[in-house]
């Protein structure tokens, strides 16, 4: 199932009970609840109050790290949590199973043809010249997200995960497993968000 993505105030998101939510949030201005200078607190406020707003409000959300440095819900039971930033933005991601997400700013820097596989890297020599940077950018945020999903992302050769990208939107990573990955692009980024395939 696809996730929400949403954009702005949580008093808007519209949440059918059950689908993944990516919100992609600035990290300034009115929704970075009052922690202006501290990054990280920031993006701690905010995952906080996404997990308040899908878990009806009344529980108190607490989040912790992984050994990995990974974060990690510890109330209220039963959810997932992934965070990337970015650019002064941050996506934070919430489900009810394992998700992690990534959030690339769009440049125009040559591939890292050394990240990609063989498959990958002919794939991508085979679009125009200007199309490669934003096309390796893409799988990039793939290639992390699945690395994340994993929970130890810096182990992982990012070479070693094949991508495979069915169009704009849907995609797959296998390495240790098999994920489903939803990708979209704002416009000055690319965001994507993994689920393991099941």
């Amino acid at each position: 199932m696809s996730p929400i993505w949403h954009d702005g105030p949580l008093d808007t998101l519209a949440w059918d009970g059950r689908s993944a939510v990516a919100w992609s949030v600035a990290e300034t201005g009115p929704l970075a609840a009052g922690q202006q200078g501290d990054a990280r607190a920031i993006r701690h406020g905010l995952a906080c109050a996404l997990l308040r707003k899908l878990a009806g409000g009344s529980t108190a959300a607490r989040l912790m790290r992984s050994t990995a440095g990974a974060p990690v819900v510890a109330a209220p039971g039963g959810w997932h949590l992934g965070l990337s930033s970015r650019g002064a933005h941050c996506l934070i991601g919430v489900a009810r199973a394992p998700i992690a997400v990534d959030r690339e700013v769009v440049d125009d820097h040559a591939p890292l043809w050394d990240m990609l596989t063989p498959t990958e890297a002919d794939a991508l020599r085979r679009l125009p010249s200007a199309s490669q940077p934003r096309a390796w950018l893409h799988r990039w945020t793939i290639k992390e997200a699945h690395a994340k999903l994993i929970g130890e992302p810096r182990r992982i050769r990012h070479e070693a995960i094949e991508t495979i990208v069915r169009d704009p939107v849907n995609a797959v990573a296998h390495f240790e497993g098999t994920s489903r990955c939803w990708s979209r692009s704002t416009g000055d980024a690319i965001e994507t968000v993994a689920h393991w395939n099941r």
